[in-house]
């Protein structure tokens, strides 16, 4: 499971170390992004469409990390917040009585207490996107669309656009393809850079294409034919109990 983590804190230098840390401690399914301000913050979110876990620095130079964390938790409701300070006797009161966040470290930062609320940071949202597999929300020309996940037959990848086939409608929205499959069940599969598709849809497997029930032929690359092949075998076991 893919994890974006952004960490904002004014002190680069720490920011960076903290990075650092972390990436030699969490596995390699944990992406991190390090930014200095609201701004920078802004352009992230902005980029990824989304971040899973924050940590935040309180005393930011031009703002109250509190208060911008209240501000985008309107947006991002399922957002961990952690909050890392070297004053946390002015700010723990007021952290508390402002919002709840998912934790509340001081600088210097104990490693292992971070370590601790991350891996259960990372179990909710494992268990919050099971819950939410069902749909997917789309950013297209017509605005933000809700769609059925069981109505997309595969997901093609043309340069910066995704375009996502359903039963009935197309869809066109910017993206990665890769992070896209990060968030879809197992019976997706990502079968090549350039395309993503939907189990439940094949029609036959001919080791290195799938067809799909609308005539659909979905490319298997070569580097992934053999995990491809086992996944595929293991999804005909499954949907046959």
């Amino acid at each position: 499971m893919n994890i974006k983590l952004l960490i904002c804190d004014d002190d680069l230098i720490f920011a960076e170390a903290l990075r650092q840390f972390l990436s030699e401690k969490l596995p390699d399914t944990v992406r991190f992004q390090v930014c200095g301000d609201r701004n920078g913050l802004m352009k992230l979110l902005e980029e990824n469409h989304h971040c899973d876990l924050l940590l935040m620095d309180i005393c930011l130079e031009e703002d109250n990390g509190i208060s911008l964390a209240k501000e985008l938790l309107t947006c991002f409701p399922q957002m961990p917040v952690i909050f890392i300070t070297g004053y946390p006797d002015l700010y723990y009161e007021k952290v508390f009585l402002s919002l709840r966040p998912y934790g509340f470290v001081k600088k210097p930062v104990n490693g292992q207490l971070l370590l601790t609320l991350i891996d259960r940071a990372a179990e909710e949202i494992r268990r919050t996107r099971q819950d939410s597999r069902q749909w997917i929300l789309l950013k297209t020309k017509n605005g933000i669309e809700k769609i059925s996940v069981a109505q997309i037959r595969y997901v093609e990848s043309r340069k910066h656009m995704l375009i996502v086939h359903g039963i009935r409608n197309i869809w066109e929205t910017y993206g990665r393809l890769g992070d896209m499959a990060a968030e879809m069940p197992d019976y997706f599969f990502y079968c090549h850079k350039s395309f993503l598709v939907n189990a439940h849809y094949i029609q036959s497997y001919e080791g290195s294409y799938f067809t799909l029930d609308d005539g659909s032929h979905i490319s298997i690359s070569q580097n992934r034919r053999k995990e491809i092949r086992v996944k595929f075998f293991e999804y005909l076991e499954k949907d046959k109990e």
